[in-house]
């Protein structure tokens, strides 16, 4: 469970992250082995598991802000 304010810049990170995965099926595949495959090698060691998987989500935290950026400007990859 996770628990922030709806007005956080936390939550709306979150947002962004859940729905570019929610429009990019091969993202969320490649997503869900990673956190499986980290689950495993770190199933004792959470900060660790949180360190490996970070630079996967701020590639696609960077991803969905060029396709923010895109709808803005009326334009999608999607």
């Amino acid at each position: 469970m996770y628990v922030c304010n709806v007005d956080s810049a936390e939550y709306k990170r979150h947002i962004l992250f859940r729905d570019y995965l929610r429009s990019h099926c091969e993202d969320a595949k490649s997503y869900s082995v990673l956190k499986l495959e980290l689950a495993k090698r770190f199933s004792n060691d959470r900060e660790a598991y949180m360190n490996a998987k970070s630079d996967f989500v701020i590639e696609i935290l960077q991803r969905a802000e060029v396709d923010v950026q895109q709808v803005r400007l009326g334009r999608s990859n999607s």
